[in-house]
């Protein structure tokens, strides 16, 4: 293809060369706006002839091909990305849920640690409440779930 439009940019630029000795040696400069535009015109045919043949001929149908592999190329990656993507979402939310398990046994530890009666809600945070009996602490932990990002749907 560009081997192509290379030949054609060959051919058209000896064409001009040509074309400037005839307008240079032309009989009568009544003649020289003539064979300007008829010169014009031929380089014009000249260029579009590769372009037309590309589009129109068999050039088209290989464009249309590569165009073809490219865009499943680019669709299997965007599916790639997407599913690593999906998997990064998943092993940040275990690393999360993991965090703040380790956390929670941490707190239970200290409060175990520590006598029954140096615990008061000042020491132990906002919203945190010491039972006393058992032992265990019951904790409600409500996980909001993570959308997996998709990226061009």
């Amino acid at each position: 293809m560009q081997q192509t439009f290379f030949r054609a940019i060959c051919q058209t630029g000896i064409f001009m060369i040509c074309a400037q000795a005839i307008i240079h040696f032309r009989s009568k400069e009544v003649y020289e706006k003539y064979l300007k535009f008829l010169v014009s015109a031929m380089v014009l045919i000249q260029l579009f002839l590769p372009i037309g043949s590309f589009i129109w001929g068999k050039g088209g149908e290989g464009a249309a091909q590569a165009l073809e592999q490219f865009r499943s190329r680019l669709n299997e990656s965007m599916e790639s990305a997407e599913e690593s993507a999906a998997a990064a979402d998943n092993i940040l939310e275990q690393m999360t849920l993991e965090e703040v398990r380790r956390r929670m046994e941490a707190q239970q530890e200290e409060s175990a640690e520590a006598p029954e009666g140096e615990n008061s809600e000042e020491d132990l945070g906002e919203g945190t409440e010491t039972f006393e009996g058992t032992g265990k602490i019951e904790i409600e932990l409500e996980v909001e779930p993570v959308e997996p990002v998709s990226i061009g749907n």
